[in-house]
């Protein structure tokens, strides 16, 4: 999940910084969270250097008056805590631009406040949509990653958060169970096991990502998931899943 933050010290700007963050958010179902909104940069930074693998996208204004961080020096610390960081200004001191690059922050963008709240939000949302791809894309060629098509956008969750897929209840719908939640898309259970081959076939009806199995009833044909979810295993599929999980050496017990 990519975890996004905010600094501003002017209230208002604050609550309508969080609102189009979490709509768009929510609008476009990205696995994405407002983790922290707040009007103080040493705030941010306890958070920054007390939660380890840290990948967020950072809204910051450069100036902080009264307060001890200002915003460049707050992004200089981010940048040190978490190499991945899309840090984004929102600032009226368009002058100090040049500043971020003097310190080799590296800034996803410089967003100036005067420009007006229509043109802010839409400099916002832009800037949610690019460092979304950018960290599914990096996401992806670092990790096991499954990867869906819903509403014309493709996603990308981590492979160890999948549980299976199951045919659902429509034509051509699957359901996707994970970890935190379900998630319906289009598509053909078929077409999935020939996309993910990490995946394992154990019944017309269900694709199970075999990792993420704990026990195995061979009497009453069941496979059954941490979270207490189970799932049907036709007969002529038990003995290939079980030279499987022995093969791949996991973490599996029978009964």
């Amino acid at each position: 999940m990519l975890k996004t933050f905010v600094v501003e010290d002017d209230p208002e700007q604050l609550a309508t910084l969080k609102q189009i963050i979490k709509n768009h958010i929510m609008i476009n179902d990205f696995d994405m969270e407002l983790t922290l909104a707040t009007g103080q940069a040493q705030t941010l930074l306890d958070y920054v250097e007390t939660n380890s693998d840290l990948e967020g996208l950072y809204f910051l204004d450069i100036e902080y008056p009264g307060q001890d961080l200002n915003g460049l020096a707050l992004a200089t610390r981010i940048r040190e805590a978490d190499v991945n960081a899309r840090i984004v200004f929102v600032s009226t001191h368009s002058e100090m631009a040049f500043l971020t690059f003097e310190r080799r922050i590296e800034p996803l963008d410089f967003i100036v406040k005067d420009l007006g709240q229509e043109t802010v939000k839409a400099k916002v949302e832009t800037d949610i949509w690019v460092a979304y791809e950018r960290y599914t894309k990096q996401a992806v060629t670092s990790r096991a990653m499954f990867s869906y098509s819903k509403g014309g956008q493709l996603f990308n969750v981590p492979l160890d958060q999948v549980l299976f897929i199951e045919t659902g209840a429509v034509r051509n719908k699957l359901v996707l169970h994970l970890t935190d939640r379900i998630v319906q898309y289009n598509g053909k259970i078929s077409d999935e096991t020939v996309a993910h081959p990490e995946l394992f076939r154990v019944h017309k009806s269900f694709l199970v990502n075999p990792q993420m199995l704990v026990r195995i009833d061979k009497q009453h044909q069941l496979g059954y998931f941490e979270n207490g979810e189970s799932v049907d295993i036709a007969i002529r599929k038990m003995h290939d899943l079980i030279a499987l999980i022995k093969r791949s050496e996991l973490a599996v017990t029978f009964s």
